[in-house]
This record gives structure tokens, sequence and C-alpha cells, in this order.
């Protein structure tokens, strides 16, 4: 080994900084990708909260009509925002549970509507419902709840708002 020079200390140094360059150029470039997604993400999802927070609708539990073929009342938006993405979840009195789309699936604001299951219900006979809730999916937290306050020999006969 006598004879041999390595490199000199000086181009190591530049080596070295231009190597400490190099992974600071790919690291800025991924995470100003990355905080530009994320900053899309939050955007969405923050406008998507706040028209969520002046949604609201309500079921009229004076039109609610249950009959083993299905189910309909009356439900109107409140709120500021149109509804869309609506479904109906029933229980029935054999404590069985069931989702179905509503029909139609939105509401704009300030309308009422007359709202029907969309597809049958496999779990629960509607007949026998002793609780409704109508919810929306786009805006977890936004329901109106009725349950029933009367029950007779052929299911309920009065209804109460409850949420």
């Amino acid at each position: 080994m006598i004879g041999k020079k390595g490199i000199s200390p000086l181009i190591a140094s530049v080596i070295l900084v231009a190597f400490v360059i190099a992974v600071a150029a790919i690291a800025g470039n991924f995470f100003t990708g990355f905080t530009e997604k994320q900053k899309v993400t939050v955007e969405t999802k923050g406008g998507t909260l706040i028209d969520c927070s002046v949604t609201r609708m309500e079921i009229d539990p004076d039109t609610i009509n249950t009959a083993a073929s299905g189910l309909n009342f009356i439900a109107s938006n409140v709120g500021e925002e149109d509804i869309s993405n609506i479904k109906i979840v029933v229980f029935d009195n054999a404590s069985s549970i069931d989702t179905v789309p509503a029909s139609p699936s939105t509401l704009s604001k300030s309308t009422s509507k007359k709202i029907e299951n969309g597809s049958a219900f496999s779990n629960v006979d509607p007949a026998f419902a002793y609780y409704i809730k109508l919810t929306t999916t786009d805006c977890p937290g936004v329901d109106s709840q009725a349950n029933c306050s009367t029950w007779g020999a052929t299911g309920c006969t009065k209804w109460k708002l409850i949420g």
C-alpha cells in the first residue's frame, strides 16, 4: 500500500455535499407533492364539514305509514344545503334492523317530500316497525329519528320525533 494515494479531503467533501444536496432535492420533491395532496384533502373535508354543519332534516311523525309492503312518510330539509344519499334505517318489534335506500334519495334545501323505501326490506317487517331513522351517508350525524309512542294490535299507531 506504499505509494498509493487516497482522494483528497477537498474532493471527498465536495462529493459528500453533492450527495446531501441530491438527497435533499429528492426528499423535498416528495414532501412538496405529499403536502399538496394533504392540503386538497383537508380543504375538501373541511368544506364538507362546514356544509354538514348547516344541514338538517326532519321526519313528520304524523305522516308515517307502515305496511308489510313498505313504509312512507313526509321528510323536510330544514337546513341550508341539499341532502343526498338518503337511507332509511328501520327496527321492528322482533329486534331486527334493516337499512335501505330512500326514494327519492335527495332532498333539496327548504323542501318537503314523501319518502319511501327504495328497495324491499330483507330483515324487518315494516308493518311492525317501532323505530325509523332517516340518515345520509354524505353527512354522518345528520339524521332524523322517530320512535313508536303507542303500540296497537296491528303495529304502531302513534309516532313521536326523537331527533
